[in-house]
């Protein structure tokens, strides 16, 4: 007990270093940032899939409006074809961000790979018997600054996310 005015005891030395106590606790703190940054990515892609089909919807009946040459009363093609595409993403976008191309072309080899389409806004649904192409797109932010900067293909906590459609219009 020579060391014992100090305070330095080899038997309590020999119990802190057997007890476990709060174990649990350090291990939770030093998994959970990882567990919960797999757990909110996932949901952020799964968020993300689901505008993306919802979008592949959406232009699927807006296409489908727009091939038949129909005109709401009271309303331009324009007009319907952008509500059609609002009510079909089902609310999980803001319509106001939605931006529908609409181009039509001479042949179907006239038209641009998809990659390359214009996604400029603007709606032209052509003439009978001529090929379109539809294009809905939708700039996705990412709930997560962190998984999205991750996830974002530039980085800057967004995706642009982007559904075609290519059909031929009827005679009308």
């Amino acid at each position: 007990m020579m060391f014992a005015w100090c305070g330095f005891n080899r038997d309590k030395e020999k119990n802190l270093l057997s007890d476990n106590k709060g174990s649990a606790a350090i291990e939770f703190a030093l998994v959970s940032p990882v567990f919960f940054l797999l757990f909110i990515g996932v949901f952020e892609v799964g968020a993300v899939m689901l505008v993306k089909t919802s979008l592949e919807t959406a232009i699927l009946e807006v296409s489908r409006f727009g091939r038949t040459g129909s005109i709401v009363a009271g309303q331009t093609q324009q007009q319907t074809a952008v509500a059609l595409a609002d009510q079909y993403s089902f609310g999980l976008v803001d319509p106001s961000k939605l931006v529908l191309t609409v181009t039509p072309y001479a042949s179907f080899s006239a038209i641009p790979l998809l990659a390359t389409a214009p996604n400029t806004g603007t709606q032209d649904f052509g003439v009978g018997k001529q090929p379109v192409l539809y294009t809905l797109s939708y700039n996705w932010i990412f709930f997560t600054p962190l998984v999205g900067k991750y996830l974002s293909p530039t980085g800057n906590n967004a995706i642009l996310l982007t559904a075609s459609a290519v059909i031929e219009n009827e005679p009308f």
